[in-house]
């Protein structure tokens, strides 16, 4: 069960325009919002590229589509990571996460990294018909901050 938007305290965001550079826009972005040092700043790059390379060649172009939200914050022990553009037509999402594509298929690879290298993840479209794509990236235990009791 994703954690409530209400335990998250989104830090960064930002809005691209979707063109063959977002991908790297938004890695750009990551290491800005994210210190070198931090351990899991590596598998947000990756995630991050992966959940924005999809945006962009899988949702339909067209008049006012032409954008990607990328939203970063935080909960207690772990990143969240939002990618969220303006839909497609079908109505369900088709992110499941733990479902591995089968070996000869052509894509869907991106998503089972996503799904490997988060503590839980998935989508849901808005009301307004904006597919959000989101993960959890846990924070090493040992950077855990300790509320005082």
């Amino acid at each position: 069960m994703p954690a409530q938007i209400e335990d998250i305290v989104v830090s960064r965001f930002t809005t691209l325009r979707r063109t063959a550079k977002t991908p790297w826009q938004a890695r750009q972005a990551i290491k800005i919002w994210l210190a070198a040092s931090d351990p899991v700043r590596d598998d947000v790059l990756q995630v991050v590229s992966e959940l924005v390379t999809n945006a962009c060649v899988h949702v339909p172009q067209g008049q006012q589509r032409d954008w990607l939200k990328l939203r970063l914050g935080f909960g207690n022990g772990f990143i969240r990571l939002e990618v969220i553009d303006p839909g497609t037509p079908a109505p369900e999402p088709r992110f499941i996460p733990g479902q591995s594509p089968p070996l000869e298929a052509d894509s869907g690879r991106g998503l089972d990294i996503v799904s490997r290298l988060s503590m839980r993840c998935g989508t849901y479209v808005t009301p307004l018909g904006r597919r959000v794509v989101w993960c959890d990236l846990e924070i090493p235990h040992s950077l855990h901050v300790e509320e005082p009791r």
